[in-house]
């Protein structure tokens, strides 16, 4: 009855790797549940503001917060289904390999049944005792008793297998159960942000009526440039915080688990990129260009640390350059924002966007999608910007000339 040990290691590899993932499916829908907390809170809070007026500048801010909040929804749970198809492959193999010791198991015992059956009680006596020598019969004695125990083992190992398959079968079923309630549950979630998106449109189209309330929104990015300021600042001390633990980590000889993996030295060279950089989109056209810009209008003058690209609807926006997901935020004026890290200290700011298709800690290739442009008072604008460190660079200088 020799063991396989090449099933043994495909059994404990998979029970490994069912129980990682299902840490850290349950870290993720903790996480969920977070978000969707928040989006039944902006609910009650759209509630009291429809009350006092049905369309206003507050109204469509809730509404943009909470189109970003049911997008990081639906992307967290198709990356729980995901999970979930894995951990189902994982308890199939499993099953595989259990049924297979089990049929295994049966059929050295039955053969050991038979031989039982075969030889009789007296014949194994006999076979015992009818040594031509007292070593010979100490060896046939420790042999059939090396058999017996063999059968026990046998035996053993039939029984906490049969119950390592069943427990295997009824986690199968909750998984199985989990899947549909994350196909319900995504379809729900895409039905309300479908439905949020037409009540932001009927908002956006009354509000565009009057001029003011969309010089108010360019001049209040005055003062709101300094929150993605703040985000990059935030963002670069967060991330040595981390290099500082995975540091001490390592020297200690400790295993964590982080979000983010911050080795960047294999993407591209961000610095020899200036001048040849692709745009976010396709046949982009600028609107506010970087630095001061005054308002005739209004009289004011507004620093813009990045560009605004005149877009189409829906237009696709792309990562320019290799790197890593770092934030994904809304911001009064800015809509849904999110910040890419990449080689060197750079980062890439994009903002007014939705169907964002990535997450935090994702790595993107350039040209890879990261979402659409969304639709603000100022119409189908990216705001687009790229920081060194602390300091904001002119895009224009590092975008290829159309």
């Amino acid at each position: 009855m020799v063991i396989n040990k090449n099933i043994i290691i495909l059994l404990f590899l998979s029970i490994i790797v069912f129980g990682q993932n299902k840490n850290k499916l349950d870290d993720k829908s903790s996480e969920l549940k977070v978000i969707q907390q928040q989006i039944q809170n902006l609910e009650g809070e759209l509630s009291e503001l429809s009350k006092k007026e049905k369309n206003n500048v507050s109204i469509l801010k809730k509404l943009d917060q909470q189109n970003l909040l049911l997008n990081k929804s639906i992307k967290k749970i198709e990356k729980e289904e995901k999970q979930n198809e894995q951990n189902i492959l994982n308890l199939n193999s499993q099953i595989s390999i259990h049924k297979s010791r089990i049929k295994s198991l049966q059929s050295e015992y039955s053969k050991y049944l038979v031989w039982v059956y075969k030889q009789g009680n007296n014949s194994v006596l006999k076979y015992v005792f009818n040594a031509e020598s007292f070593n010979q019969m100490l060896i046939r004695y420790k042999y059939l008793n090396y058999i017996h125990n063999a059968s026990e083992k046998n035996i053993a190992e039939l029984i906490e297998n049969q119950q390592k398959l069943n427990e295997s079968k009824n986690q199968i079923e909750v998984e199985l159960n989990e899947k549909i309630k994350l196909k319900n549950q995504k379809s729900n979630e895409k039905d309300l942000l479908n439905k949020k998106r037409n009540e932001k449109k009927v908002v956006l189209a009354s509000l565009k009526k009057d001029k003011n309330n969309v010089n108010t929104e360019i001049d209040q990015k005055r003062k709101i440039e300094i929150t993605i300021k703040k985000m990059i600042a935030d963002l670069i001390e967060k991330e040595r915080e981390k290099e500082r633990q995975l540091r001490t980590a390592k020297l200690k000889g400790e295993i964590k688990d982080y979000n983010y993996d911050f080795n960047y030295s294999s993407f591209e060279n961000f610095t020899q990129l200036k001048g040849v950089l692709s745009w976010p989109i396709s046949a982009p056209k600028v609107g506010r260009s970087f630095g001061e810009n005054k308002n005739d209008k209004t009289k004011t003058v507004t620093l813009n640390y990045g560009i605004d690209i005149i877009a189409k609807v829906d237009q696709d926006v792309f990562a320019v350059a290799e790197g890593i997901v770092s934030a994904i935020e809304w911001i009064p004026g800015y809509g849904s924002v999110l910040i890419l890290t990449h080689r060197d200290n750079y980062r890439t700011v994009y903002g007014h966007l939705s169907d964002i298709s990535v997450l935090e800690g994702n790595k993107v290739k350039a040209g890879d999608l990261i979402g659409k442009v969304n639709e603000s008072l100022e119409g189908n604008i990216l705001h687009f910007e790229i920081w060194n460190e602390r300091n904001y660079q002119n895009p224009q200088e590092w975008l290829v000339k159309k």
